[in-house]
């Protein structure tokens, strides 16, 4: 008997949220970098180093949250924590004006 190889079906690539995610915040993050050649943003070093951390915070925590549970709580309490910390800025803020 000979061994044949096996014929690789055509079948499409299974489409998972963590791709449609990830794409999601590639074209979010590049749209982010062409509003500042469009509107013409006067603090563009501040505004490409927001760019730059959000991505890079983006993009961990999306990755981590699909790596399994342990992450996922992770992933729970970074989210409450930039929530708390946000939410605290707002007042300092308004305080400090």
């Amino acid at each position: 008997m000979e061994d044949h190889p096996k014929k690789e079906t055509n079948t499409p690539k299974e489409i998972t949220i963590l791709t449609v995610l990830n794409s999601y915040g590639v074209f979010l993050f590049l749209g982010l970098l062409a509003a500042i050649f469009v509107h013409g943003i006067e603090y563009k070093t501040e505004f490409l180093l927001f760019i730059l951390v959000s991505g890079i915070f983006y993009f961990l925590l999306l990755n981590l949250y699909f790596r399994g549970d342990l992450w996922r709580r992770v992933v729970y309490g970074a989210m409450c924590v930039i929530a708390s910390f946000s939410l605290f800025m707002v007042f300092y803020l308004q305080v400090q004006q």
